[in-house]
């Protein structure tokens, strides 16, 4: 019999006086390892622990680590916006007659109420910053406003809006499926609702933050809708889904800030959370870390029963499904609008109310003063 293998354990204790070491070894029954040494009293070691006697249903939390996306995310946005105030300088550029909220912030003060209702800065600081323009994207050929949009906020209110969707959806999000995911589904969902945004509006600057903030909110609806029955606090969290994205849709209403931007990218956030977030099904025993002895035995304790597979047949299918349909989406778009061939918005004379709707709070204005 071989006493290295799990289950059987070993040690030296030292034999008595007079006591010769020889070593006399028996299995017992219970799977316990006897050692007697000469004749005097037996030793008894139980066995190792090493092999589970036990299923271990797979558990994210055990897989859990301290999140890197989401800070990085939430401190580059802070630091943008903190650089593009500055360059704003409001006390500076702002119109004879009129006064900028916040103006003993200095150079971080803020625009007029009716300029920007966010506490922002004027649509030509965000323009110079990386702002989303359609035209410029199209004829000026500047395409990399599309991605560079993504960072810049409209205002301070819609700043610490997106951070608490970040610390609140991000967080929980890269808890469960880490840093790339999160990180992947932010940057393209952010790029899909340009794309949508520059294909719809002209003439108007927009901070594209929104768009990226939506797509976390589709990824974690598509993750409740793909993962319902291993999702745990099902209510509270599909709640605060949709609290979150009506606050957003609601920025998208005001100056700098786009709802075709949002809706793109939570309609991209959504598809992608299909393709990246499946988490395993209810029964399945990860062991993925354990030993090729200690999974067969794990997987076999109940050999009437199947095996649970890690994914469902379905969860396959609709994530290969999601894939081709984003894919196929975010490349006629960007083709469309690079080319500049057809306009989506054209003959449609509501659009842009779904942008910025005019009241006597605020205007809705375009590219109106040089960077």
């Amino acid at each position: 019999m071989d006493k290295s293998a799990p289950g059987f354990t070993r040690s030296t204790t030292p034999p008595k006086d007079g006591a010769s070491a020889r070593a006399v070894d028996s299995p017992d029954p219970k799977g316990e390892f006897r050692v007697r040494v000469h004749d005097h009293d037996d030793h008894i070691f139980e066995p190792s622990p090493a092999v589970p006697t036990k299923p271990q249903p797979f558990n994210p939390k055990k897989h859990r680590y301290l999140p890197i996306a989401v800070p990085v995310i939430m401190v580059g946005n802070i630091v943008v916006f903190i650089l593009m105030m500055y360059y704003n300088n409001c006390p500076n550029n702002i119109t004879a007659g009129r006064k900028c909220v916040g103006d003993w912030l200095k150079p971080l003060s803020f625009q007029p109420w009716d300029e920007n209702p966010m506490l922002g800065p004027r649509s030509a600081a965000i323009l110079k910053w990386g702002g989303l323009e359609s035209n410029l994207v199209t004829k000026h050929g500047e395409g990399w406003r599309l991605a560079s949009t993504i960072a810049l906020n409209g205002g301070v209110l819609q700043l610490c809006f997106n951070l608490i969707v970040l610390l609140i959806v991000g967080t929980r999000m890269e808890f469960t499926f880490w840093f790339s995911k999160v990180s992947l589904v932010y940057i393209i969902s952010g790029f899909g609702g340009s794309v949508l945004s520059a294909l719809f509006i002209q003439n108007q600057v927009f901070a594209g933050a929104g768009g990226a903030i939506c797509g976390l909110i589709g990824a974690g609806l598509a993750d409740m809708f793909m993962n319902w029955p291993v999702t745990e606090r099902k209510i509270f969290k599909l709640i605060d889904l949709i609290l979150f994205l009506l606050i957003s849709l609601g920025f998208g209403l005001m100056p700098q800030v786009d709802n075709f931007a949002n809706v793109g990218g939570l309609a991209t956030g959504f598809l992608l959370g299909l393709v990246l977030l499946k988490r395993p099904q209810k029964g399945f025993k990860d062991t993925r870390h354990l030993s090729q002895l200690e999974a067969f035995i794990v997987n076999n304790e109940d050999p009437d029963l199947p095996p649970v597979k890690m994914y469902k047949v379905s969860q396959r299918v609709v994530s290969w499904i999601a894939f081709i349909v984003v894919l196929g989406l975010l490349t006629a778009g960007t083709v469309i609008l690079l080319l500049d061939k057809f306009r989506v918005n054209k003959g449609c004379s509501w659009c842009h109310y779904a942008a910025c709707v005019p009241n006597l709070k605020w205007e809705c204005p375009g590219i109106y003063a040089n960077p």
